[in-house]
């Protein structure tokens, strides 16, 4: 044993959560549509150490109990974050749950860019700032310069766009099908 992992043990710093009960980077897409951020993570809960003798009908009915799943999805507006931030509590989400003794799933998804409409719409309104800036400074260079950054933005953000965070049709295609073979 090493001296690092004694001072871990003595200042608490060791997880509580079994991270082997982590199964991470989950596809719950593919396809042709398929992107790189369409993974989730899933915390399992950790397993009961109550050893209490329990008779072969209680083990029997804790074994088909069902565990509710509670399913995080990351804050960020569609367009920001992703499933292993912590700030945006996707982690400590999952953990909780499976402390608590539920199913975590954390996912993330395909992030959008910004639109044609809202990109015109945030234009004019800096638009607007810069031109009264600028014109209590009486500075049209600074106009300009603001003109020229914009039309770059938009070039970029036009070649390197996404149409639509997730296609949500064969999301539903691929539920559809789990219900039928679980039916049949």
């Amino acid at each position: 044993m090493s001296y690092v992992y004694y001072l871990k043990r003595l200042f608490h710093l060791t997880p509580k959560y079994d991270q082997s009960l982590i199964i991470r980077n989950v596809a719950y897409f593919s396809g042709s549509d398929a992107h790189t951020n369409n993974k989730l993570d899933i915390f399992l809960p950790c397993p009961n150490t109550n050893l209490s003798i329990r008779t072969a009908d209680e083990q029997q009915a804790t074994s088909k109990k069902q565990i509710p799943i509670i399913v995080h999805i990351h804050g960020g507006g569609w367009v920001r974050g992703n499933r292993t931030d912590e700030w945006r509590g996707g982690p400590i989400v999952g953990r909780t749950c499976a402390h608590e003794g539920f199913v975590g799933i954390v996912a993330s998804y395909r992030l959008a860019r910004i639109s044609l409409i809202s990109f015109i719409a945030w234009s004019f309104v800096f638009g607007l700032v810069v031109i009264i800036i600028g014109l209590s400074l009486l500075s049209w260079q600074f106009i300009t310069g603001y003109v020229a950054f914009m039309t770059f933005a938009y070039a970029y953000n036009f070649l390197y766009r996404v149409r639509i965070p997730v296609n949500v049709e064969h999301v539903s295609e691929l539920v559809i099908n789990a219900k039928k073979k679980e039916a049949g």
